[in-house]
């Protein structure tokens, strides 16, 4: 950490030697002189500000910050709502320090454009804040902070660094619902009453109304005391209070993460899945959750309750950090690199290799070349984020169990790599998604997925979202994923993000062609799985972040409809 000159110190240094080497040429006494107090100046102020150096070197100036409970209820974080970073700046040394500015290193998904500034007296603590827009739901990670320290004439400056992570959940975007969500025919035998009425063939219940018989009624409903009171058939008519089960069948594929951040189908496919249980589990019914891909991804049992919700909600923004070996499109030597680059500035831990060992050194095998050529120690590198996940996770019992939990959802054959994986999760170092598959893969997962959502129980609703990319390579296996699906539900439903309200807007002619022939190409995409679901009877809806989940289930029994 060695201070620089700013523009305005450049210039000043520029005019200082412009003077001295016109005076030397036209041998110009005065502007030499000018030239060398200018010079002298500013060599003086050099030094006089070169103790703010040697105080970050000793530490003597501190950074903390934290995030307030945010507006939503619970004072949980949601997409699209601002909240306040609140900073605190602690001076420790001898001397007044003015900070420029503080660039707050992030995540992708939170948009920062304010760089706090401050004057910390020596011994003094001052407190700032800046507003934070989180663009999409997920656990993100708040890095560190680069502040930038200057004079009071503002001819010099130093940068430094200060690592402190903190995770941030940011949950999905609230879409309100009136009520429940689809209801069934008939609700599933279960010990907690729920708040959906159906009517129901049976001499138990409670009593809806007496009305008079129709055609088909049984004659065991006969009220015969009104009957006998009306002169006419009188029947009972009788209704009981059902519990009714979702499953929801949720694509987190390459298709559906496609678009800006935050405004992509999977975005919409989370509020929309979070909105389903909110309201389900509002109405007292039981929901459970299935991420696929290639295979299933996540799972959550069929349960109720809000400590339910919020497992649904942990399991949704879990999609978004993806760092499995059969998921993500990075190499073991880009993933060991972008690792110790990770750790050499957050933890000043160098894990690079300076020399080669010879060919015949068994220390190859724990020797990764980066995409640079530059050589990394994988085993010092495993050591060190497997220490750091412990200390992330915990070693007490009650943190064991979430330890355990977060290491099974790694896939990764090289068990050098598993902990970097894990270290990429635990502090939000994105991996790039993979955007290809074998064929039939994508059907294999969406069959795998119908098989956790309905092998332990029979649903009465399953919602499948999806943009049924790649779904029917495997016709025959489709078919009796689909088959098995209508036999185990009693409706079924596929919500697909219309191409239409996930494009940009475009401004000129060439643009609009362009988006017309992109809209085209991605319904011709899920123009074969949406035929075959048809042909089986379940309905598909093309949907948008514009339309309430109440019309676009309500519409659920009705024929395809699509976005002009």
């Amino acid at each position: 950490m060695i201070p620089r000159l700013t523009i305005r110190g450049k210039l000043l240094l520029g005019t200082a030697l412009m003077f001295l080497v016109v005076g030397a040429i036209h041998g110009a006494p005065p502007l030499v002189s000018l030239a060398g107090s200018i010079l002298s100046v500013l060599l003086a102020l050099y030094l006089a500000f070169y103790p703010t150096a040697i105080l970050l070197r000793r530490k003597k100036i501190e950074l903390s910050w934290w995030v307030p409970p945010g507006d939503q209820p619970g004072g949980a974080l949601a997409a699209d709502r601002p909240f306040q970073l609140h900073l605190a700046f602690r001076n420790h040394g001898s001397r007044n320090l003015r900070v420029l500015s503080t660039r707050i290193l992030a995540a992708s998904g939170l948009a920062i454009d304010e760089e706090p500034q401050a004057t910390v007296k020596r011994g003094m603590q001052v407190e700032v804040t800046t507003t934070v827009k989180p663009l999409a739901a997920g656990h993100h990670v708040l890095h560190g902070a680069a502040l930038r320290f200057g004079d009071a004439l503002g001819l010099f400056d130093i940068e430094a660094f200060f690592p402190n992570p903190i995770s941030v959940k940011v949950f999905p975007r609230a879409i309100p619902m009136r009520g429940a969500t689809i209801r069934a025919g008939a609700g599933a035998p279960h010990e907690q009453v729920g708040l959906h009425r159906v009517r129901r063939r049976g001499l138990s219940g409670e009593l809806r109304e007496i009305r008079e018989h129709s055609h088909g009624d049984p004659f065991k409903f006969i009220a015969w005391k009104a009957t006998a009171k009306r002169g006419q058939l009188m029947v009972r008519d009788l209704e009981n209070e059902i519990v009714t089960t979702h499953v929801v069948l949720l694509d987190v594929g390459a298709g559906m993460r496609s678009g800006p951040l935050g405004r992509a189908p999977l975005d919409w496919a989370c509020d929309a899945t979070a909105g389903l249980a909110k309201s389900a589990i509002s109405n007292g019914d039981r929901i459970g959750l299935v991420a696929f891909d290639t295979r299933p991804i996540l799972e959550l049992k069929v349960d109720t309750g809000h400590h339910h919700f919020l497992q649904i909600v942990d399991r949704l923004l879990d999609t978004r950090s993806i760092v499995d070996e059969d998921l993500t499109d990075v190499t073991a030597g880009e993933l060991v690199a972008l690792v110790a680059r990770y750790l050499a500035h957050q933890e000043a831990i160098d894990v690079r290799i300076k020399l080669a060992p010879p060919l015949d050194d068994a220390r190859w095998s724990s020797i990764q070349a980066g995409p640079d050529g530059q050589l990394y120690d994988v085993a010092a590198t495993g050591r060190m984020c497997k220490r750091l996940n412990e200390i992330m996770l915990g070693r007490d019992d009650g943190k064991a169990k979430k330890k355990h939990a977060a290491r099974s959802t790694i896939i990764e054959t090289d068990p050098q790599l598993a902990p970097l994986r894990l270290f990429c999760r635990l502090r939000g170092i994105e991996l790039p998604y993979r955007t290809t598959w074998e064929h039939g893969k994508r059907t294999a997962g969406l069959a795998g997925a119908v098989e956790r959502g309905v092998g332990t129980g029979r649903p009465d609703v399953a919602v499948l979202i999806s943009d049924l990319a790649g779904i029917v390579e495997d016709e025959a296996r489709a078919i009796k994923a689909l088959a098995r699906l209508r036999r185990a539900a009693n409706q079924v439903v596929v919500l697909v993000p219309s191409p239409v309200a996930f494009l940009a807007a475009a401004a000129t002619p060439h643009g609009r062609r362009v988006r017309e022939l992109m809209v085209r190409d991605q319904r011709a995409a899920y123009s074969p799985g949406r035929k075959l679901l048809m042909k089986h009877g379940i309905a598909v809806v093309e949907a948008s972040p514009g339309e309430s989940l109440d019309r676009l289930l309500s519409n659920a029994r009705g024929p395809i409809r699509r976005l002009a």
